[in-house]
C-alpha cells in the first residue's frame, strides 16, 4: 500500500489533464473558443505528469528483494 502513496501526485495530475482533454473536446465538439489551447495544455499535463512517475518510479527502492 506504500507504493500506491507514492504515486499520489503523479496520479492527480494525470487525472486533471485527462478531464481538461475531455472538457478541451466538448469545447471542440461545440465549437466553442479556446478548445484547441486547453487540449494541447491538457496533453502537456499529462506528458509532465507521465514524466514525473516515471522519475518516482525510477527512485523507487524496494524494502524486500
Amino acid at each position: 500500500m506504500k507504493e500506491l502513496r507514492f504515486f499520489r501526485w503523479p496520479l492527480i495530475i494525470l487525472l486533471v489533464g485527462v478531464v481538461l482533454q475531455f472538457i478541451g473536446g466538448l469545447f471542440k465538439i461545440r465549437h466553442w473558443p479556446m478548445a484547441d489551447e486547453m487540449i494541447t495544455i491538457s496533453t502537456i499535463i499529462c506528458a509532465i505528469a507521465i514524466v514525473f512517475a516515471i522519475f518516482r518510479i525510477a527512485l523507487l527502492k524496494k524494502s524486500n528483494p
